[in-house]
């Protein structure tokens, strides 16, 4: 299938001499739905980036005394992981030192220590510290991000990819971990699934899941989707290439390392809902009313129920949203990938034990791609913000992790967002589509100068056009409308951190 957008000749006139609905549209609406200029995406990419490091740099010019890193929401867990997982001595993950990321990201850490302390050795860094880590990261991670503006460019609008490029949580999350990494990897699989490159989409969703395990939740919505197309040969291609992928990125690290490589999964799996889940408020709001030793407990008690309850509850919930994928498959022309993949990841957010605050950065892509409202997006980002900014002003307090104002606001966020997660999985999974960018509105030359005749929307002329079968519509078409149906006009639309 055709990826790139084509020009298309103007539009006739809608009945009565009207224009096509798209060259109704306000001029705001214009201006965001089309797809962005490669300078728009360089520039807006750019500015997200900038932003996002002088976000995080007072963590690397001055020490964080005084809960300093919290004060100016500057925290990152790059820079203590330089001591604490052992990169300063040059300590080898999984094998030397404790680490809690799967191996690509461990690797990752590593490769970069020893880069740094070459460039030391050849007098190209001033010194091999903390803030010389930070930066060396961020100047490596920033690329990643760059590849996903470009990777979504030609694939969602205007207003979208600035979702993506100058969003709060590619600001607040770029270079607070190494969730980057991840995200490129998830992108390319969603690009090459789409370009039936069945194989090398499991190949970059297998690299993904080496990554951070996230990734690896699309791996069914594109086995299904070459599936409804009867392409079962590539729905095989795509297992092999995740397969192929996780092996070489892993089983070297299993053989030199086999016990500090379970340990990652070891690790999660031992965990008490951290603060950032409904799951810790919950046992700290019924252990205030009726206390119990279990509610505080983790193995043997709360944390152990939570996370067997909720591994339970994660792996039906999926396999009814797949379900109901499958069921939409003939409506949509095809199995809804991207719209099934969001509610999967949103229900993942709001099931786990385990939520830090760069998880955002994780469905943020997706919110790119599919056609959820404005609405929904924006209250998400608020709440995202909200507890972003309550949660280290907390961790600031005297009396945490006792209760405060700002520990109430952090509960409350907390609530909000996963409520808002589930919004946004139940319309995903309900009347989610792929959002296409519409075509720019050409000129109708019978028409006198500045008055446009494209369609910019489902059925219009000018419409970027949908591939067959894929049960697509550009923007304008309305959220969670086929394409086939454009009757109705288009609306407006701590450990606070962990792996």
């Amino acid at each position: 299938m055709a990826e790139t957008l084509e020009s298309v000749p103007p539009a006739a006139p809608e009945p009565g001499g009207s224009l096509p609905r798209a060259a109704r549209l306000p001029v705001w609406r214009r201006a965001t739905t089309g797809p962005a200029s490669i300078g728009l995406a360089i520039g807006a990419a750019s500015i997200g980036l900038a932003l996002a490091y002088l976000l995080k740099e007072p963590c690397a010019t001055n020490g964080w005394a005084n809960n300093f890193q919290y004060r100016h929401l500057c925290y990152n867990d790059i820079q203590p992981l330089f001591y604490v997982r052992g990169i300063f001595k040059g300590q080898i993950p999984y094998k030397d030192v404790f680490v809690e990321y799967p191996v690509l990201i461990g690797s990752f850490m590593y490769v970069t220590g020893r880069l740094l302390a070459l460039l030391v050795t050849l007098h190209l860094a001033g010194s091999y510290r903390d803030p010389q880590y930070f930066n060396l990261t961020a100047l490596l991670l920033a690329p990643c991000s760059l590849i996903v503006t470009f990777l979504l460019r030609p694939r969602v609008s205007r207003g979208r990819l600035l979702l993506w490029a100058i969003g709060t949580p590619t600001i607040l999350y770029s270079f607070l971990n190494w969730d980057l990494l991840a995200v490129v990897a998830l992108v390319a699989g969603i690009v090459l699934a789409e370009k039936r490159r069945w194989l090398w989409a499991g190949v970059a969703l297998g690299l993904g899941a080496s990554a951070k395990l996230y990734p690896g939740f699309l791996l069914p919505c594109v086995v299904l989707g070459a599936w409804s197309l009867k392409d079962k040969r590539g729905a095989v291609r795509s297992v092999l290439g995740f397969g192929a992928a996780a092996v070489v990125a892993n089983v070297p690290w299993m053989v030199a390392a086999w016990k500090g490589w379970m340990g990652i999964w070891k690790f999660q799996a031992g965990r008490y809902p951290d603060y950032g889940t409904t799951w810790y408020w919950l046992a700290h709001i019924i252990n205030t009313y009726h206390y119990a030793a279990f509610w505080s407990t983790n193995i043997g008690g709360w944390g152990s129920f939570i996370g067997d309850a909720g591994g339970l509850a994660f792996g039906v919930l999926t396999l009814l949203i797949l379900y109901s994928g499958w069921r939409r498959r003939d409506e949509d022309g095809e199995y809804p990938m991207l719209p099934i993949g969001l509610a999967i990841m949103a229900t993942f957010l709001f099931v786990s034990k385990v939520n830090s605050p760069q998880y955002a950065i994780w469905v943020l892509p997706l919110l790119t791609l599919v056609d959820i409202p404005w609405w929904e997006v924006g209250l998400y980002l608020f709440g995202d913000v909200v507890l972003f900014v309550s949660g280290f002003y907390w961790f600031t307090d005297a009396n945490f992790p006792g209760p405060s104002g700002w520990s109430s606001l952090f509960e409350y966020s907390v609530f909000f967002r996963a409520a808002i997660l589930a919004v946004i999985a139940l319309t995903a999974v309900g009347t989610g589509r792929r959002l296409l960018p519409a075509s720019e509105p050409a000129v109708d030359p019978s028409r006198p100068s500045g008055r446009s005749g494209a369609g910019g929307e489902a059925g219009g002329a000018g419409a970027a056009p949908a591939q067959p079968g894929m049960g697509r519509h550009p923007v304008g078409a309305g959220a969670g409308r086929p394409e086939r149906e454009p009757e109705t006009e288009p609306e407006a639309e701590p450990e606070l951190t962990s792996p």
